[in-house]
């Protein structure tokens, strides 16, 4: 069963922080980075609670915006009606089309491979490569 309050954040097929919205402890979201100095870090700081505005903010980035000309046909393409973070992000693991960056939730077995959007450029078949072997 898949837990949405604990994620991993990944990048490509590594973990490179942990989430848990909802500790064990109590409080507000604690996450834990497992790299240093990277730009898309999930928080400052390499251990410990963040704010509920640091989550938001990290998800907006993570998210189209509401006010995108064609966000009514991307929620509908995703079943979804009204417009909501959350809702958006269990849906397409916050994949975004200029990095590699994902989530992966707790029970998910998911790989890079599953989420990618430019699946030619990382994970080429062999048609594509002849494809491109002969537009050369």
């Amino acid at each position: 069963m898949v837990d949405y309050t604990k994620f991993d954040v990944m990048w490509m097929d590594d973990v490179i922080a942990s989430v848990d919205l909802r500790p064990a402890n109590g409080g507000t979201p604690y996450v834990i980075n497992y790299i240093e100095d990277f730009n898309k870090q999930f928080s400052p700081q390499m251990e410990g609670h963040i704010t509920l505005d640091e989550l938001e903010k990290w998800l907006k980035w993570r998210t189209f915006p509401s006010t995108r000309v064609n966000a009514k046909e991307l929620l509908e393409a995703i079943g979804m009606q009204a417009y909501n973070r959350w809702g958006i992000v269990h849906h397409t693991h916050g994949v975004m089309a200029d990095d590699e960056i994902w989530l992966r939730f707790k029970g998910e077995r998911l790989t890079h491979r599953d989420v990618c959007l430019r699946k030619d450029l990382y994970y080429p078949t062999k048609n594509s490569e002849e494809q491109q072997l002969n537009e050369e």
